[in-house]
């Protein structure tokens, strides 16, 4: 029999043999084992090499370690196996900077070891090895188990481990001994704990663990109590957590700990048994709320422990034996302006031309928004934000313009050019919107027209600016007044009504002139009757009451013409929210205006000459305003996209103001031929009155008889 045995391991060598001459496969004999081991790896060897394995390729069973810990050197044993054949590296003690091994053998022969990433490991292929050697403890006798590890033993003397002789599933466990004996450390002198809760989208907590103590702490076991699953530790290096316990590793007397993660539901709190209070800190965000109740004692939130996050914070003292009953309620937000226009200054001049001008101001809060879609009133060509001039971007399919917003308050200012046409002798400039599709607090509108051009009536704004003041009123009311009573026919008082007003606005003093003078003639008669000292007083009290009528007519009426050729916008004393009413035909008008200003082929052609110099994807420079000489102004506060500020300018033009002109003259001219009989008795009466007095005839001489007599 062994021969037969003898035989076959020599057949067996020889094909090995040469097996590694072809495959380079060198077997070095030596070492323990049964010949029936042995041939048991030559036949493994032979064997075609079956598919690598990339995960739960080995097993550690069972590792033993013991000895005398104040020596600082154990013995170890691990027994382990493969579950695919092949060469693998088995992780096995760290850190491998301040572990040391020794005498390590594997299946009885040395065996091959190595470190990577900070700790030893074993390459071996047997199906079954068996690790022994001997283990040098670190100064902080802090041995660390890669595993996994199904189970764990320990028979040590002089001291013990400190996280117990018997464990099972160790993986990346932390194994500390304390060589001081078995005996359990003194309880901390101090235990205190701090909590916080912080809910929103989740629920965090934040827990800072204190412990002072006279001997060694060692490892502080904190129990999980709530469900707490842990993400980070501060102040304790190889935490793990073991189901409802968090081992936290500490050196020294004294630890401060930092535990951090997140909660799935909140209950009722208790203090740790260890601890005689405990400090809790309930935050919430602006979506929840936090309904505390039992029989701790709220404090002021300025003594907690913890750093307070939101302004709503509570805290309170739970002693033990009290509770602390939270629930959390979740409130239902809203939609909200994520960004409105605080003020928008729109300025559009219109050139002799016909070139229209604009330029937008606008004054933005943004907490949310990305872009901007503004509708300018024709082709863009300067935009900035606080300032810095931006490229001119547009939306895709669309000509509003895309502005980039920026988070808090900007400032953005755009430029933009269109034609249009002047009216020859009167004509209407309707302004679309609306501008922006935001929610704005107050617009206001300043037209400027060129000296040609006079505005005269703004209809849209809070207040319409219309081309009569009251003094115009008076003035015209007096105008009928003197035409009723000085002529007859209602041709006459009409033509004579027309009359007098055109007067009020060619020359002030000539009709305050001709209305005395119809007053004096009128009162004549009356005043001829009088006594001397009535017509005194009588002509004393019409002075006056010309005085008070006349002047404060010709005043005001002399602050409406500044008003209007300076610009200046009259006080507002109206607030209104609704958008004035526009009738079909001017929002034909204002549709057609802005189809002309945007789209219309002519209105582009009209643009041609001032394309000189146009580039496209730079950054734009700012068009200086052109002047004017007359402006309109309108105004409207709280805007949103349905409810627009749609203003219209009435003017005329100097050819309307001349055809006015030439009007007032037909009708004083119309009023001289009906009144023509009535001129020409006026006529003679001037004259006669003008007319020299004959001389008075010589008195008769008196007789001196006659004399004598009256003597």
């Amino acid at each position: 029999m062994r021969k037969s045995l003898l035989a076959a391991f020599c057949v067996l060598g020889m094909t090995v043999a040469g097996s590694a001459d072809a495959g380079g496969i060198v077997i070095t004999p030596g070492g323990g084992g049964s010949i029936t081991e042995q041939l048991t790896e030559l036949a493994n060897l032979v064997k075609p090499d079956q598919a690598a394995c990339s995960e739960h390729c080995w097993v550690l069973e069972r590792m033993h370690l013991g000895g005398a810990v104040p020596q600082g050197k154990l013995d170890f044993e691990i027994a382990g196996s493969l579950l695919e054949k092949g060469s693998y590296e088995i992780p096995l003690f760290a850190p491998a900077d301040k572990i040391r091994l020794e005498n390590v053998t594997e299946n009885g022969r040395p065996a091959t070891l190595g470190f990577e990433n900070g700790h030893w490991y074993l390459h071996t292929s047997a199906l079954h090895f068996t690790l022994r050697g001997k283990l040098v403890l670190p100064e902080d006798r802090t041995v660390t188990i890669v595993g996994p590890l199904n189970a764990f033993d320990a028979d040590v003397t002089g001291g013990r481990v400190t996280e117990g002789d018997h464990l099972t599933g160790v993986a990346g466990g932390q194994l500390h001994f304390d060589a001081e004996g078995a005996a359990e450390p003194a309880q901390p002198a101090v235990f205190s704990i701090a909590r916080a809760l912080r809910v929103g989208k989740s629920i965090e907590f934040e827990y800072h663990l204190t412990a002072q103590s006279g001997t060694e702490l060692g490892v502080l076991h904190f129990p999980l109590r709530y469900g707490e699953r842990v993400l980070d530790v501060a102040g304790s290096t190889g935490w793990r957590a073991e189901g409802e316990d968090l081992l936290l590793p500490t050196t020294g007397k004294t630890a401060e700990i930092t535990i951090t993660g997140t909660l799935a539901n909140v209950a009722s709190f208790s203090p740790d048994p260890r601890a005689p209070f405990e400090w809790w800190l309930l935050e919430t965000d602006a979506e929840h709320r936090i309904v505390a109740t039992g029989d701790a004692k709220q404090h002021d939130a300025s003594e907690s422990p913890i750093v307070r996050r939101e302004p709503t914070s509570r805290l309170y003292l739970v002693q033990r034996g009290q509770h602390l009953d939270v629930t959390v309620q979740t409130l239902q937000s809203v939609d909200v302006l994520a960004a409105t226009v605080r003020s928008h200054s729109r300025t559009l001049v219109l050139t002799s031309a016909g070139d229209l001008v604009a330029q937008d101001v606008m004054t933005y809060d943004n907490n949310g928004l990305d872009y901007l879609y503004f509708t300018p009133d024709g082709k863009p060509l300067y935009l900035a934000t606080d300032g810095a001039a931006e490229r001119v971007m547009h939306k895709d399919g669309s000509d509003d313009l895309a502005i980039p917003m920026r988070l808090g308050q900007h400032t953005i200012t755009v430029q933009s050019l269109a034609g249009t046409t002047i009216g020859t002798f009167f004509g209407r400039v309707a302004l679309p919107g609306p501008r922006v599709p935001l929610a704005t607090a107050s617009e206001d509108i300043t037209v400027g027209l060129p000296e040609a051009v006079h505005p005269f009536a703004v209809t849209g704004g809070e207040r319409p600016t219309l081309p009569f003041s009251s003094s115009d009123g008076v003035a015209l009311g007096l105008s009928a007044i003197a035409a009723a009573l000085a002529l007859g026919g209602w041709k006459k008082r009409a033509l004579g009504t027309a009359t007098m007003f055109g007067l009020w606005f060619v020359a002030k003093p000539l009709f305050v002139i001709a209305l005395g003078v119809g007053v004096a003639a009128l009162a004549w008669p009356v005043f001829a009757r009088l006594g001397k000292v009535t017509r005194r007083v009588t002509l004393g009290a019409g002075l006056l009451l010309a005085t008070v009528v006349g002047v404060p007519l010709m005043v005001a009426q002399s602050e409406h013409a500044a008003y209007k050729s300076a610009g200046e916008p009259a006080a507002t004393t109206a607030f209104a929210l609704a958008s004035p009413p526009v009738d079909q035909t001017i929002a034909d008008d204002q549709r057609a205006l802005k189809e002309k200003l945007t789209t219309n082929a002519e209105a582009k052609a009209d643009l041609a000459p001032f394309r000189a110099g146009m580039l496209d994807g730079v950054r734009p420079v700012a068009l200086s305003m052109p002047g004017y000489a007359h402006a309109a102004y309108a105004s409207r506060q709280l805007l949103t996209p349905s409810r627009t500020f749609q203003p219209v300018v009435y003017y005329v033009t100097d050819a309307g103001v001349a055809l006015l002109g030439l009007a007032w003259l037909a009708c004083a001219g119309a009023l001289a031929w009906l009144s023509r009989d009535r001129l020409r008795a006026l006529q003679a009466k001037l004259r006669a009155w003008l007319a020299p007095k004959p001389a008075d005839a010589p008195a008769p001489a008196i007789s001196p008889d006659l004399a004598a007599q009256k003597a």
